[in-house]
């Protein structure tokens, strides 16, 4: 098994997800850079250090990059990585820079060593991780797996809107399973009362009977335009604004910083001769809309945003889903809706990264293409809850 830097993170966070993906991509042979090869083995794995830049040979200092606003305990296990693997080389590593365009550190690893090797060790010789929830869950390919696990033992970890201390707070009055939450209601609606415990005993029903139900009645849901945004975060740069209108996907595409101020306008100006529903996924286009108002003194009246519906809020208060998560992904693959990249919403930020400093068209078109399935399943979940209620 071959290990990258780059996984790093995702063994930190989720051993498992990090495991199934790293079985399934394509194993590399490990580092070149300045004509260098940095790669050693550990626990039976081969071990790569993967890095952005090789700032200076002689003194040999080292950089990672990052789009994040602060450094993590990650990535001083990631930078532990990188130096143990460099010298395991018989190479003498004078440094290495964690950068973002937040923030440029030349970081102390060498602390960071011995529980970086343990984690990874542990790693290494162990097959079957537990199941555990984490952000990750909200676009991981393999969730879908790990929901089903947890379902036959009836756990509670993936009850949507239940948070860690309530699971605890449940758990400490003998509510360990779902069935449990749905024969002890009454002892749940004196912990967080009646309208919350409604909906667990929804979410547990929905779960245990592998179906959709119904919350309460929908309202009307008429036809409209679909908008999803692409930001590139570092800069907060707003770059590309997707909008499914009638089946016909529109890009508007900033070139750069300097026109995202008449991108904007255009895409306002369309949302606004149209006069449909504009259909989004959680409240991030909205805020960004906001944002750019203020930022480039348009006054955008009440009226405007009123036609702003979130569909993520439409299935959150309506429906009860038997997912691992209300995110876009997992509910869209839930009823049968496939992307056509790799891509998430972290991973389209490292490519619009790399796409500014290669200028490599093909980046940019799979950017388009996760933007344009993006909008598109947004638009299919749409249309399954006018068919299933």
């Amino acid at each position: 098994m071959v290990i990258s830097s780059k996984d790093v993170k995702t063994i930190y966070f989720c051993p498992r997800k990090a495991k199934f993906e790293i079985r399934s991509k394509k194993q590399t042979s490990g580092l070149q850079s300045s004509g260098m090869n940095f790669q050693t083995d550990a626990f039976g794995c081969t071990l790569v250090a993967d890095v952005d830049e090789v700032v200076s040979e002689k003194p040999l200092i080292v950089k990672i990059s990052k789009t994040g606003k602060k450094l993590a305990e990650y990535h001083m296990l990631e930078s532990a990585f990188v130096g143990y693997v460099i010298e395991s080389c018989g190479k003498h590593l004078e440094s290495i820079i964690v950068e973002s365009p937040y923030y440029s550190v030349t970081v102390n690893w060498k602390p960071y060593v011995s529980k970086m090797l343990s984690m990874i060790g542990t790693f290494c010789e162990t097959d079957d991780f537990r199941v555990v929830k984490t952000h990750l869950c909200r676009t991981c390919q393999y969730s879908a797996e790990c929901f089903r696990e947890i379902v036959n033992t009836e756990s509670l970890t993936f009850l949507h809107g239940v948070k860690e201390k309530t699971l605890e707070k449940l758990k400490s009055y003998g509510i360990r399973t779902l069935k449990d939450v749905i024969n002890m209601s009454p002892i749940i609606e004196e912990l967080i009362g009646k309208e919350k415990t409604k909906r667990l005993v929804f979410q547990a029903q929905s779960i245990l009977n592998n179906k959709p139900i119904l919350i309460k009645p929908l309202p009307k849901i008429s036809e409209g335009l679909y908008l999803d945004i692409e930001s590139y975060t570092p800069i907060s740069f707003d770059y590309l604004f997707g909008i499914l209108d009638n089946g016909l996907y529109v890009p508007f595409l900033a070139p750069d910083p300097n026109h995202e101020e008449d991108t904007f306008k255009k895409v306002i100006e369309y949302i606004s001769k149209s006069g449909n529903p504009v259909y989004h996924f959680h409240n991030y286009e909205v805020n960004r809309f906001k944002k750019l108002a203020r930022r480039y003194n348009i006054e955008l009246p009440k009226s405007f945003f009123s036609r702003f519906i979130d569909v993520y809020k439409l299935y959150v208060d309506y429906v009860a889903l038997p997912v691992p998560s209300y995110s876009l992904k997992s509910i869209a693959r839930y009823f049968g809706f496939n992307w056509r990249t790799q891509l998430n919403g972290q991973l389209v930020v490292h490519s619009y990264a790399e796409y500014l400093a290669t200028g490599d068209e093909r980046i940019l078109q799979e950017i388009l293409v996760y933007n344009e399935d993006d909008v598109r399943a947004t638009e299919f979940i749409l249309k399954k809850l006018k068919e299933i209620f």
